[in-house]
């Protein structure tokens, strides 16, 4: 049901299935996985001229830091916590709301976690913004979006949508290694561990997974 796997090979499958669906706009993908501790940053920030030297500090102090394609902001992977990449085609003719397509990733989260769950900035929180989605209050999810125009129907775009889940609780190596990097990149910010929530006590991660599966086939 989850899937386990390095970080760059994560990347890599979500780039394939978003050209799958841009090949095929019938296709719709689903996908759950975790892997090894990391760094996940968004390729704007390899424009940072300190970016290399940054990188190369936080591998050695055991947090190798990879690239995807989406938007958002440096956030960390390893252990409790959970992706989902869920990559789809819009209806023919229809513009991208970039509301609606957001409401399709943040939803069925937010249902999946039930009384408390709600969405928008949490100052303190990595990759803060104003979809992610919170539970109490407290960052429980950051999302990010990658949307191409679809190569089988230029009517169509084919949609990467992901979003990390804290389903234990955020690490305090992981936010001082966030922080560590944000420093090396003199990005004048720090990240609060306090601004963030994990998945309620009374739920398991596989009953989480099965009800983000009935929410997303349901959206």
């Amino acid at each position: 049901m989850v899937d386990f796997l390095d970080a760059a090979d994560a990347l890599a499958r979500e780039l394939e299935l978003l050209e799958d669906v841009s090949l095929n706009p019938e296709h719709r993908h689903l996908w759950f996985w975790e892997c090894p501790r990391c760094l996940v940053a968004p390729k704007n920030l390899t424009t940072n001229p300190l970016f290399e030297q940054a990188s190369h500090k936080l591998e050695t102090e055991g947090w190798p830091v990879n690239v995807r394609s989406t938007g958002g902001d440096v956030t960390p992977q390893g252990a409790g916590i959970l992706n989902v990449s869920h990559v789809y085609a819009t209806r023919s003719g229809t513009p991208v709301d970039l509301k609606q397509e957001y409401d399709r990733l943040c939803t069925p989260i937010e249902e999946a976690l039930g009384t408390g769950a709600s969405r928008g900035w949490k100052p303190g929180a990595f990759c803060d913004g104003e979809y992610n989605v919170q539970l109490n209050g407290l960052k429980f999810a950051g999302t990010a979006m990658r949307i191409r125009r679809s190569k089988a129907d230029r009517s169509r775009n084919a949609i990467l949508a992901h979003a990390i889940m804290l389903v234990d609780p955020v690490s305090v190596e992981a936010i001082d290694a966030i922080n560590m990097f944000l420093n090396a990149l003199s990005e004048p910010r720090q990240i609060d561990i306090a601004a963030h929530t994990s998945l309620p006590d009374a739920y398991t991660k596989d009953t989480f997974v099965g009800n983000l599966i009935t929410a997303f086939l349901g959206c």
